[in-house]
């Protein structure tokens, strides 16, 4: 089976800037077997390809996200991927294997805002966890943030860790990518990610660093799904208000932002948004022999 893929760059500062987080979107008239889909995400070798059916409702687009271990339930940046190439100025539903239907919209720009669902907090405040988190990240407990370890999920579960300083971010932690595997395996989430809200950056709220070792991912450049629960995080503990800002992929030289909006009624969150750009970068064919699969 041969299909082609195209690349983005996802999640860039600025349109055409060095940057974002790559993504591969392959158009297909319908889904293949989860086996191709996987082979095709690991020829491609980006973190994430997102694979999508036009229905035969308009502005309805199923989508579903493989990295090169198989699906996941839901991609920030490869969503922005996707949509980054349909017409401006219009709203979507992108119908998903797990989330269900969420909004997505295109503004004149060629910005993408997407849906996200509402978020779920679990705190690991227990001794033994934060201990454990603290050793995968080879991270004195003096340079832990006040926000507590939690795990939160609008959508992807990940373990939120809060670091004091962006100096304790990029040169004094040193995570062990088998022991937050492990971490992830046990507490059935995705990855770690951890943030400060002391950045180098003025007009930033929080920078980020994303570990998702467990599904082949040492380090994301930007990741829309857990900034999204960031923003839910903080909103939550009164550290921040929306609209936010988050700046992540600096350790790997690929500068990324993206844009959070929470909504709030009555002081509880109803809504959870992301936002970003995506610069086309290419493409490349690829062709799968299923029979050997």
């Amino acid at each position: 089976m041969a299909l082609h893929v195209e690349h983005y760059n996802s999640l860039v500062a600025t349109a055409g800037a060095v940057g974002g987080n790559k993504a591969g979107v392959a158009r297909v008239k319908s889904f293949p077997p989860p086996s191709v889909m996987t082979a095709v995400a690991k020829a491609v070798g980006f973190s994430e390809t997102a694979f999508v059916v036009l229905t035969s409702e308009p502005n309805v687009v199923a989508v579903r996200f493989f990295t090169p271990e198989g699906e996941v339930d839901l991609c920030g940046h490869a969503t922005i991927a996707v949509f980054s190439a349909m017409p401006r100025n219009a709203s979507y539903v992108m119908q998903t294997t797990t989330q269900g239907s969420l909004r997505v919209v295109v503004d004149a720009n060629g910005r993408v805002c997407m849906e996200q669902s509402k978020p779920t907090f679990r705190p690991l405040t227990a001794p033994a966890d934060v201990d454990a988190i603290l050793a995968a990240l080879n991270l004195p407990r003096a340079h832990l943030g006040d926000v507590p370890i939690t795990i939160v999920s609008t959508g992807l579960p990940d373990i939120f860790v809060h670091v004091a300083s962006s100096h304790v971010l990029h040169d004094v932690m040193r995570p062990d990518m088998a022991a937050i595997a492990a971490l992830s395996t046990q507490h059935n989430t995705i990855g770690m990610h951890v943030f400060t809200l002391s950045p180098d950056e003025d007009d930033v709220t929080a920078e980020c660093r994303n570990f998702a070792p467990r599904f082949g991912i040492d380090e994301e450049a930007a990741t829309g799904t857990s900034s999204g629960a960031l923003g839910a995080l903080l909103l939550h503990h009164g550290r921040a208000t929306s609209p936010l800002t988050f700046s992540q992929g600096r350790r790997m030289g690929l500068p990324s932002r993206i844009g959070c909006i929470i909504t709030t009624e009555a002081a509880s969150i109803t809504g959870v948004e992301i936002s970003g750009i995506a610069d086309p970068c290419g493409g490349q064919d690829v062709d799968v022999d299923a029979s050997s699969l």
